[in-house]
């Protein structure tokens, strides 16, 4: 007979020294943490603990082929609700049967008459790895209520909207337009928009099959908003949205998701996004496309989402001030240049913000290297290790009309778009013949067509590589000092052609930089 493998008792090992006994009965519990099951080989059990074992071996190599075959159908889980919430019970229950198996497997392996010293080594040893098999499966479980309960709050189930498409058509459709609004106001999702200024409008257009993504963005201060030909909003506004003076403020870009369905509510009975609506069809209409959803950053909201993220990394060619602004206020610091430059959430939304002795070019163009950073580094390992402080920021900072039932092709999508290229256009007074006070619509669509046809013809994307170098995120504000230089964004000059976004905000200092 092997001598590690004694003859069982009645539930118990029995050895000739009950010290050694002891110590193998260590191992054996030990096992059972580690191999689920296996503790029980050297007892009458042995034949539960192969089954256990084998179940517990077909589950873990099940989800590693779905890893490895089907990751964005494992990842789906994470946004449907229902399937969370069994998760969720389903870890508990686990933690539970673990934590069960591991105490009866030291019960059943210890020497027949235990020393006091023994028994309480034993249970100290028990409570140690039940401890450490069942904490993940607790925060686990903490993981899958808390995203259950985000994407309850986000995504509505019971939501109207007067531009969705038919979800349905979701999988069928060539590109998935969706309009990114950045607001400032802390009460975005106020029923009627009071007080919001979107003055981040941009669309991402998303080719369904290869993930490669185009950004459009059209200024704040851009005059005459369009709306589709023959709609209730083109009735309404015949000229556009314009008031007779191209520089009124009321009557800008930023200003029609308030103002339009204050203007005609009438038109917006049938929905829960009266401005974002309007936004849509207006915004479809200057670039020729049809959006299908929208999306609202609050502006705090994504300053604390980066800040879960642990910072992004992004290349700063020249000084930007923080704070301050064209008429006058002061700055209270800088941004310093530098390649890969890790900012907090403070830093980084006065790297896409900041105004002062720079222009709508400079500034619309961090603004898409801030989103082009945020898709490459929101990476599964930083979505887990920070998921707590990554939900309440974004529990907090989103407003959305896409509904529950396209998340899980989304997230699909979403995956292959890490992946894919990203170009961009900015529409710019006074650049490659768009004004704000009377843009070309013709012009501004023909740009947008040649744009997803090069997105289509662009090579493949280089594989990501390493960040080089790093600074370390203060969240303290920087101290005061006045700006003696014109701050740059980190694009290409402009021209009729679309940008690489990759190529746009690499490090590329201008000359009057070291």
């Amino acid at each position: 007979m092997n001598p590690a493998i004694p003859s069982p008792g009645p539930g118990t090992i029995h050895e000739g020294s009950r010290t050694g006994a002891f110590r193998r009965a260590l191992v054996w519990t030990t096992l059972a943490a580690i191999a689920p099951g296996l503790g029980l080989l050297p007892t009458r059990r042995r034949g539960i603990g192969l089954g256990i074992f084998g179940a517990w071996v077909i589950g873990l190599a099940s989800v590693s082929l779905l890893l490895w075959t089907n990751l964005s159908g494992l990842a789906s889980v994470a946004v449907r609700p229902g399937m969370l919430r069994i998760v969720g019970i389903g870890a508990v229950a686990a933690a539970l049967f673990l934590s069960s198996l591991i105490a009866a497997t030291h019960t059943l392996t210890r020497p027949s008459r235990p020393s006091t010293l023994q028994r309480s080594l034993g249970a100290v040893w028990v409570a140690v790895l039940s401890f450490a098999v069942s904490a993940p499966l607790v925060v686990g479980a903490g993981y899958a209520r808390n995203q259950a309960s985000l994407v309850d709050g986000v995504f509505r189930t019971d939501s109207r909207s007067q531009t969705r498409p038919d979800t349905a058509l979701f999988q069928d459709k060539p590109r998935l337009n969706i309009l990114l609004l950045g607001a400032d106001s802390t009460a975005i999702r106020n029923e009627h928009g009071d007080g919001v200024r979107t003055d981040t409008i941009m669309v991402a257009s998303i080719d369904t099959a290869t993930g490669d993504t185009s950004l459009f963005q059209i200024p704040r201060n851009m005059a005459r908003m369009p709306f589709p030909e023959g709609s209730p909003l083109a009735g309404a506004y015949p000229d556009g949205f314009y008031g007779g003076n191209a520089d009124n403020a009321e009557y800008f870009a930023n200003a029609v998701y308030q103002n339009v369905p204050a203007q005609h509510p009438e038109l917006f009975t049938g929905t829960d996004y009266p401005g974002a609506d309007a936004l849509k069809l207006g915004v479809g209409a200057a670039l020729g496309l049809e959006i299908d959803y929208f999306m609202m950053v609050n502006i705090d909201g994504l300053t604390k989402l980066i800040d879960a993220m642990g910072g992004v990394h992004l290349n700063v060619n020249s000084r930007i001030p923080v704070a301050g602004d064209s008429e006058g206020r002061a700055s209270t610091g800088w941004i310093e240049p530098g390649p890969d430059k890790l900012l907090n959430g403070y830093y980084a939304m006065w790297y896409a913000r900041s105004r002062k002795g720079s222009t709508d070019y400079n500034r619309m163009g961090r603004q898409t290297c801030v989103v082009k950073a945020v898709i490459d580094q929101a990476d599964p390992a930083t979505m887990l290790t920070r998921y707590e402080a990554i939900a309440r920021a974004s529990k907090d900072m989103i407003m959305t009309d896409i509904p529950q039932d396209v998340l899980s092709p989304l997230v699909a999508l979403t995956l292959r778009v890490k992946e894919g290229h990203v170009r961009r256009v900015l529409f710019v007074h006074g650049k490659d013949g768009f004004e704000t006070t009377d843009p070309d619509f013709m012009m501004m669509r023909q740009r947008v067509q040649k744009t997803l046809e090069e997105a289509k013809a662009a090579p493949a994307p280089k594989k990501k590589t390493a960040p080089a170098t790093t600074t370390t995120p203060s969240s303290a504000a920087p101290s005061s000092q006045e700006p003696t230089q014109q701050a740059s964004t980190p694009s290409a000059a402009p021209s009729a052609q679309s940008e690489d976004v990759s190529d746009a905000c690499a490090y590329n200092p201008g000359p009057e930089q070291p």
